[in-house]
């Protein structure tokens, strides 16, 4: 079964064919390095890289119905730009301005961007924005139940873990303001790594190891990210051998290499990382993308899936130890100790009691 073929089986026609627009007119660029501080990108070498995997004949992009309905994240009135600007109303009648970049930043616009409050502010805001919205997609509890994802530690960091990277990509090709594209980036690692320590703690270590546990995860996280970078460059002409390593990319970091994983639920995996990327890449326009609203699409349809053996499997798990089902639009978060709160995304109240459905 080709790659395609597995992707119409999980997503149905309207995620196909974002899938199927792999061939756009936008750059695609890789990973050199990654670091939560000062991740170094080189878009000139690693577009040659992907040349092949552009096709500047393609058909323009449309847009699937999936953007219409998406939610909009408010937040106090933020400019992005210091030149020619675009301004975007949020759900709260409230404006974010971003920057049509036309050229490069002179290095007082480039120090201003660092060290300035406001620039300070930009970042740390949409860097906020746009791991909460991947850790909302990573916490669904459909990838738990339905989809028979480990309900522990390494899978569910596993999970955040990819949806920031298929962020971080979108990051590097970023044409808006490339500059503060750079910085936002550090500071949607250093959230990750605030995020991986409360989750430590959460799971009752010693704090006098924190530090320790945390070193050894952020270790698997970077394997974990360029193992993504090398299925996407070292194949990016071979949709087959792609399909191949990002099956093996999820059975080794995602399913904790589980001898008993059934390919069929790899299959759906590996699908899902294919659509997103072009999702992300070609998908998003940029007025969303930088207002931290990210419209992900379809989780993988799990049902009717077969093991090993071509049998289908039991009904789905409805319940997991330890994964709570909160009335929308209630979430589960934690402080810095690891202690679990309840925030309201609506209202924006939080309670330390656990809302009743």
């Amino acid at each position: 079964m080709t790659p395609l073929h597995d992707a119409a089986v999980v997503f149905g026609r309207k995620s196909l064919e974002s899938l199927c627009r792999f061939r756009s007119n936008r750059n695609v660029t890789h990973l050199r390095s990654i670091s939560s501080r000062g991740i170094v990108t080189n878009n000139i070498q690693i577009a040659k890289l992907h040349a092949n995997l552009v096709q500047t004949s393609a058909p323009p992009i449309h847009l699937p119905n999936i953007f219409n309905n998406t939610r909009r994240y408010s937040a106090s009135t933020i400019n992005f730009g210091n030149d020619k600007t675009k301004s975007i109303s949020n759900s709260n009648d409230q404006t974010i301005t971003t920057q049509n970049q036309g050229g490069e930043k002179g290095i007082f616009a480039k120090i201003w961007d660092r060290y300035s409050f406001q620039g300070q502010q930009k970042r740390i805001i949409l860097g906020e924005r746009l791991f909460r919205s991947a850790q909302h997609r990573a916490n669904d509890p459909r990838w738990y139940t339905e989809g028979r994802i480990p309900f522990e530690f390494r899978p569910r960091h596993a999970m955040i873990t990819m949806h920031v990277w298929f962020l971080h990509k979108r990051l590097l090709i970023d044409t808006v303001d490339p500059h503060l594209a750079l910085l936002v980036q550090e500071e949607l690692f250093d959230i990750l790594w605030n995020d991986t320590r409360a989750r430590i703690r959460a799971e009752g270590v010693n704090e006098l190891t924190v530090n320790k546990h945390l070193k050894d995860v952020q270790q698997l996280t970077f394997m974990h990210l360029t193992h993504y970078d090398h299925a996407f460059q070292e194949f990016a002409n071979d949709d087959g051998k792609r399909f191949e390593e990002l099956a093996g990319v999820i059975w080794i970091h995602v399913l904790n290499r589980d001898e008993e994983a059934y390919n069929d639920q790899l299959k759906r995996l590996a699908a899902y990382v294919e659509y997103q990327y072009v999702n992300l890449m070609h998908g998003v326009p940029d007025d969303y993308f930088w207002e931290g609203r990210i419209p992900w699409g379809d989780v993988p349809v799990f049902a009717d899936m077969k093991d090993n053996d071509g049998n289908v499997l039991d009904e789905p798990v409805t319940e997991v130890e330890g994964l709570e089902r909160l009335p929308e639009p209630w979430v589960k978060t934690l402080t810095d100790a690891g202690s679990p709160y309840y925030w309201n995304t609506d209202t924006n109240i939080t309670s330390w009691k656990k809302p009743t459905l």
